[in-house]
């Protein structure tokens, strides 16, 4: 087969036919090999909200924040050892690793809740483990990608082709939080309906059975570099070692590199924002605003084909027109086929608007630092940062909390515009809480010998506090609303009478808020398209420019390891904080927004040199230069 590049380092190299097509076959399958990780990473995240009780967001952020602590720290070993052993065997190690690792959640899930052996306490320490476990597999899912893609990609090209494969991430975060919630409830329907606690084994079964298939692909088709699928190697671009040069040299020029230090710093501020909006959210719309599982901003829905398929089918057709243009035409009509593309997952829940917001800030970052910037790739993300910053501010007003007046409700005895002033005898709700935590707490008929745990309202085998004196429900549940001015006593029929061990009854209503859930969301898109963008270009792209082909890995390792470690601090703070009051959410975010912004600013002019004999550093950052001294490699 023909060689591949057939120009110089300066500027983008033009390269075969062939070898577009070769590479082709390695990074799609590899982008879908890391989306699918994601698929098998933040599904935590929607069995939590299946769980309920189960899995308080203290229990969440304590299992989260090990979970992410231990990919923080196995990065150490894990960056410098797929150095060593190739990106093809770290692949398929952590394919191979996640994939048993969610079949163990699912099973151990599947195990104590068809005993009725579940308590919080067990199901914290048993997820801490096995979860930590699945993350320590993940983490050579990021190293792997960058080690092989280094290989394949001249640094003039990364940006771009960043965008391309941010998009490919991104559909993994769709895939974790919409496409799992469908398949929870998907398997509900299935079932006879019920509990969602008793089907979240579903949203680890399912990612574990892709991530084994993808072992088998990825086992085949993946190579790390060109000359291993029949094409000439060739010079990236980027700050590499000779090849002479041993591996430990490579590695300790890469953690004492003073542009990759703060960019690691960068990153531990984005892990903190990134997860505290990308987490929570989903939390918060169906814990605090009771959004139903059918709303955009939860986990939508596309079971009207007719407002689905037809933008598919025209993206399709524009991509090809364009395929068979050229110049500005051809970049038209892949942008119309692109956008029309994107406008069906605007209603697939949270999970597709973080599709969309991957797609829009991985692709506008990328292209922005290569066009616009020379390849820099910090005044992009101090951009994004700065407006974070302001959206962070604007959560703070945009919050709200809920009222105890109906918005909507799956029960016809309920009506929009009624208040609940009291349930089963309770009365005195500030919030929706009230009404929806006295709904929860009328004692029903616990199956397989459970009994009524009073504290958490569901059956368990082992209750926290038990009390048999209680009457249980006889199917209907009383409650008195305001309607009109006029106080009118009903009696709903009731969910769930009867239940088993770690069941729950929930109220099947929507209140109204105090302010617009759209508002908040539109916020918080915009943050996931910043945060997301600054992290592409920073973790996803300056890892591979500042460390190189052979200390690639390291640097990614290195920077992802402060991004986790940010998540794992921001999931121990919000879950501790959010089970006392959600308005603490936004106050904590927005410290670490001004610290990225003002990080950024110190290697704005920072970017990549060409290795050259004896050349000394020469770091145009105004917060570095003039204090870093003399290493090989480092560039302007």
């Amino acid at each position: 087969m023909g060689p591949g590049p057939a120009t110089g380092t300066a500027a983008v190299p033009q390269h075969a036919p062939a070898f577009r097509a070769r590479r082709f076959l390695n990074w799609f399958p590899l982008g879908l090999s890391y989306a699918f990780l994601y698929m098998g990473r933040y599904n935590l995240t929607v069995a939590k909200n299946a769980l309920g009780v189960l899995m308080t967001n203290e229990d969440f952020g304590i299992i989260f924040s090990v979970g992410t602590a231990v990919y923080s720290v196995a990065f150490i070993a894990n960056g410098p050892l797929t150095d060593k052993l190739g990106g093809k065997r770290a692949l398929l190690a952590a394919a191979l690793g996640c994939a048993v690792m969610n079949l163990s959640m699912g099973l151990y899930l599947d195990h104590v809740l068809s005993v009725g052996s579940v308590n919080n306490a067990s199901l914290r320490f048993w997820f801490c483990v096995l979860y930590a476990a699945n993350m320590y597999f993940q983490s050579f899912g990021a190293v792997a990608v960058v080690k092989v893609n280094t290989h394949w990609f001249h640094v003039r090209e990364r940006g771009g082709f960043g965008g391309i494969f941010g998009t490919m991430i991104a559909s993994g975060i769709f895939m974790a939080f919409t496409v799992n919630s469908w398949i929870l409830e998907l398997a509900q329907a299935r079932s006879g309906g019920g509990s969602e606690a008793f089907q979240a084994r579903w949203v680890f079964f399912v990612p574990a059975a892709i991530l084994f298939l993808m072992f088998l692909v990825e086992l085949v088709v993946l190579k790390d570099r060109p000359s291993q699928a029949g094409h000439s190697d060739f010079d990236t671009g980027d700050e590499s070692s000779e090849a002479d040069v041993p591996l430990v040299r490579v590695m300790i020029r890469v953690i004492t590199h003073p542009v990759l230090l703060t960019v690691a710093l960068i990153e531990f501020c984005t892990g903190v924002i990134r997860q505290g909006v990308m987490q929570w959210y989903q939390i918060f719309t169906k814990s605090v605003l009771a959004l139903p599982a059918s709303h955009y901003l939860r986990d939508g829905t596309w079971g009207r084909w007719w407002t689905v398929a037809p933008f598919f089918v025209a993206a399709a057709l524009l991509m090809l027109i364009g395929w068979r243009s050229s110049g500005k035409a051809r970049r038209w009509f892949f942008s119309l086929g692109g956008t029309l593309f994107l406008a069906p997952f605007l209603q697939a829940g949270w999970g597709g608007l973080l599709f969309v917001a991957g797609v829009i800030g991985s692709n506008v970052a990328g292209q922005v630092s290569d066009l616009l910037f020379q390849s820099r790739r910090a005044p992009v993300a101090g951009v994004l940062y700065a407006v974070l910053l302001g959206c962070a501010i604007g959560m703070v007003f945009a919050l709200g909390s809920t009222t105890t007046f109906v918005a909507s409700s799956s029960d016809p005895m309920l009506r929009p515009g009624d208040r609940i002033v009291s349930v089963a005898g309770q009365s005195g709700f500030k919030d929706w809480q009230g009404p929806s935590e006295a709904f929860a707490s009328v004692p029903a008929t616990c199956l397989g010998g459970s009994r009524w745990d009073s504290r958490r309202h569901i059956c368990s085998n082992a209750p926290d506090v038990p009390d048999n004196r209680l009457p249980t429900s006889n199917g209907t549940i009383e409650v008195t609303v305001l309607r009109g001015g006029q106080l009118i006593p009903l009696r709903l029929k009731d969910p769930a009478p009867a239940m088993r061990a770690g069941e729950q009854r929930t109220l099947k209503a929507t209140p109204r808020a105090t302010r617009s859930p759209y508002v908040l969301g539109a916020i918080v898109f915009l943050m996931s398209v910043c945060v997301i963008g600054s992290h592409g270009v920073l973790s996803g792209t300056a890892s591979a420019d500042f460390g190189g082909r052979r200390g690639a890995a390291t640097a990614v390792g290195m920077i992802d390891g402060f991004v986790y470690l940010g998540s794992a601090v921001q999931s121990v703070a919000l879950g501790y904080l959010t089970e006392r009051s959600w308005s603490y959410w936004p106050w904590f975010l927005l410290p670490f927004a001004v610290i990225g912004l003002a990080l950024c600013r110190r290697i704005w002019s920072a970017k990549p040199r060409q290795q050259r004999p004896s050349a000394a550093v020469e770091l145009s950052s105004p917060g570095l230069a003039g204090r870093v001294p003399p290493r090989a490699g480092t560039g302007t």
